[in-house]
């Protein structure tokens, strides 16, 4: 292909003959497809873009163009300006009030349970204070003192004291005039081992013994001399009758109880009644008792009538202490009762006949009388022992009368073997 090119004169006029110049093509530029890629993941190799022309283009080889990431943004914080810490204060929790139904974190059921339960342990400690106020205490201890022995030892006395009885009450009771000087129908040492077994040991009350030499209530000195057991009390107080029996026995006294026969009545009472067994129809003048044979439940007068009973029984002496055993045996099971133990009623009828009538030892406690308690329950249940001391004799003819003459050898062997124990 050949162009024509002119000249310029000086006086700006074109001049000249055209001139041929021969004019080189240049190659048209390849055109591209276009395509959109999008970055792809670091290691990926991105497809190159194909040319496309008419004319065969030389081969060019590339070199594969890897994408790199992309940067991660920097999060450049502000720089912080150093501030003085201020003085703590003391942290203030603000009291939240509740206008509404208190939550409690324990379901209604549990809740009535825990003030039922609160609501006795709170009556039984007033329970508590009010016997440890009202406990009618009197000297109880030897004048002698014995050395002591293993276990626990308690001396339970029943008196034939008229004390807090009206005059209409030792009639219907049956019970005679007051003598002025007491003394003991009933006597019982409850011995508690030290792993809490206890054996009862009954002495009679017409028990042929020493009675140790003593100042008597009236002032004069007496001197050793046989009697019967049941008068060391009306000569010598408590404190008599407990060496009469640690001289006898050999066994240290530890603790001492008392109760006459208001007591034995007020108490019966107070638990509803107790189930005594009556092996064979009674009548008894002078106790006034009236009752037929079988298993009955007798009320304070009756039970009073039915432990001091002893003309009208064949074995005299001996079967009124199988009487006053399950006497107490009977009393304990119906204590340990629903019906009493969980009646606040009951129970504050109880503890008001008890301290009422029922005298202990200077030093004794509530806690010593509970466990005293414990040990009766455990022997109306059948977890102790009932015995009698052993005799030789029943109705020995003596110079106090007719009296009880203990087996000395067997006697010796029973306490030497609760004293060890």
């Amino acid at each position: 292909m050949e162009s024509t090119v002119y000249r310029r004169g000086s006086d700006g006029k074109i001049v000249g003959t055209p001139e041929a110049k021969p004019v080189i093509e240049m190659p048209a530029p390849p055109v591209f497809a276009v395509t959109t890629y999008r970055a792809g993941d670091l290691g990926q190799t991105q497809a190159q873009p194909k040319i496309v022309a008419d004319t065969p283009q030389p081969e060019v080889f590339a070199a594969p163009v890897v994408a790199a990431p992309l940067p991660t943004p920097v999060e450049t914080k502000p720089a912080q300006q150093q501030v003085k810490p201020s003085p703590k204060l003391p942290a203030f929790n603000m009291p939240k009030f509740s206008f509404g139904k208190s939550k409690s974190r324990f379901p209604r059921p549990v809740r009535y349970i825990r003030n039922i339960v609160l609501a006795y342990l709170g009556f039984y400690l007033v329970l508590g204070f009010h016997a440890a106020a009202s406990l009618d205490k009197i000297p109880a201890s030897s004048n002698v003192a014995l050395a002591d022995t293993a276990g626990t030892n308690w001396l339970l006395v029943g008196s034939d004291s008229r004390e807090g009885l009206t005059k209409a009450e030792r009639k219907e009771l049956h019970t005679g005039k007051d003598e002025g000087s007491q003394r003991t129908d009933t006597i019982m040492v409850i011995h508690i081992d030290d792993s809490g077994k206890p054996t009862l040991v009954s002495l009679p009350r017409d028990s042929y013994i020493t009675i140790p030499a003593h100042i008597a209530l009236d002032g004069s000195s007496v001197e050793d001399r046989k009697n019967k057991i049941n008068t060391a009390y009306g000569k010598g107080g408590a404190p008599l009758l407990v060496e009469t029996v640690e001289r006898n026995t050999g066994l240290h006294i530890d603790h001492y109880m008392e109760v006459g026969f208001k007591g034995i009545r007020d108490i019966t009472d107070a638990v509803g009644g107790v189930n005594m067994c009556v092996p064979a129809d009674v009548t008894d003048e002078n106790s006034g008792l009236n009752l037929l044979a079988g298993c009955q439940e007798l009320d304070g007068k009756n039970a009073l009538a039915y432990v001091r009973m002893r003309y009208a029984d064949p074995k005299g002496d001996l079967g009124r202490i199988e009487r006053q055993q399950q006497f107490l045996s009977s009393v304990m099971k119906k204590v340990a009762t629903p019906a009493v133990l969980l009646n606040p009623i009951s129970m504050w009828k109880l503890v008001d006949a008890g301290t009422g009538s029922v005298n202990v030892g200077d030093g004794d406690s509530v806690m010593d009388i509970s466990s005293l308690a414990r040990a009766m329950r455990a022997l109306s249940n059948g977890n102790g022992t009932l015995t009698t001391v052993p005799v030789s004799e029943t109705d020995a003819n003596t110079a106090a009368g007719s009296s009880v003459i203990w087996d000395d050898v067997a006697a010796r062997e029973l306490f030497v073997s609760l004293g060890a124990n």
